[in-house]
């Protein structure tokens, strides 16, 4: 099953695999390349101030403008359910494959994005894929939850939040398919006002999920204040989880914490099957990272997901 735009999505999915698993729709710290320079196919170098003009002159009108224009490509990974052991929802992870400098880290264009006042668009870009790859799932029987990523910048904007609700009352698809996960490591500014839009999206039936838990200063005031419906514990704990007694006994304990809460728990950066038998052991209820599922595009997942039930 095929949105009408995923023909941007079938040029070469796996030319991303080899990126950082986390790096998705949100801000994320450099880690191989300075602040000031990215490489570039011609062996050249931009500074950030070129990168940005570029980014600011791109057009967020529409999705279609979006993927020709600027070669952005939406791909899905997938979590699966540790008991069912079937693929249960996915995440939208944005690409971005520019026309001349090919393909950007999103670690350097989701913080220009943000820094010329284009994540919004950004963002919402990818909010109505998700719904258009959540619809034609549907049409094709295949059921499934579908996340993405929110600034935590825009979640105390008073625009954006009335842009996703005019989004979500479309009816396009049942809002309790959707998922926004704001993450942990993030500073929320004007708390009570991120509480309350948050709210109203639970009000209209979607999940809100705490990404990268663990790697933040503010985790207990932040599990009980949101309104969470699930938590993310950060790859950095969970990768060696099943060999390390100091990972397993923080994922554990955080499981068995997320439970008391009422909170679902979603375990990140699963390379191996023994890494799975321990989270199966321990009770956590969902499983993300390579050994489930690389990103791929709405077609394949589509596929993929269709032979775990």
């Amino acid at each position: 099953m095929a949105t009408a735009q995923d023909q941007a999505d079938r040029s070469d999915p796996d030319r991303f695999e080899d990126e950082e698993e986390s790096a998705d729709l949100s801000t994320r710290p450099l880690e191989d390349a300075p602040q000031d320079t990215v490489d570039l196919p011609t062996g050249q170098s931009a500074d950030s101030d070129e990168i940005a003009f570029e980014a600011d002159t791109l057009s967020y009108d529409s999705p279609s403008d979006t993927v020709t224009a600027s070669g952005s490509v939406v791909l899905r990974s997938g979590d699966r359910s540790v008991r069912a052991d079937r693929v249960t929802s996915a995440e939208a992870l944005i690409r971005w494959h520019h026309p001349v400098r090919g393909d950007l880290r999103p670690d350097i264009f989701i913080p220009l994005a943000e820094e010329t006042n284009r994540i919004d668009e950004l963002t919402l870009f990818v909010l109505r894929r998700v719904i258009d790859d959540v619809r034609e799932w549907r049409k094709g029987g295949l059921e499934i939850r579908a996340a993405i990523n929110i600034s935590a910048r825009l979640i105390t904007s008073a625009d954006f939040t009335a842009r996703v609700e005019s989004i979500l009352l479309e009816d396009r698809v049942p809002a309790d398919r959707l998922i926004f996960e704001i993450t942990e490591s993030a500073t929320i500014g004007q708390f009570d006002l991120a509480c309350s839009a948050l709210r109203r999206f639970r009000d209209l039936g979607v999940g809100v999920s705490m990404d990268d838990y663990g790697t933040g200063q503010s985790t207990l005031s932040y599990l009980k204040r949101l309104p969470l419906t699930e938590l993310k514990i950060d790859r950095s704990f969970v990768q060696h989880a099943h060999r390390d007694h100091a990972d397993a006994l923080l994922v554990s304990s955080t499981v068995e914490l997320a439970h008391q809460l009422g909170l679902q728990v979603v375990a990140e950066g699963i390379e191996e099957e023994a890494c799975l038998d321990f989270l199966r052991e321990i009770g956590c209820d969902y499983a993300q990272g390579y050994f489930i599922a690389r990103p791929m595009s709405a077609d394949a997942f589509f596929d993929t997901a269709q032979t775990t039930i």
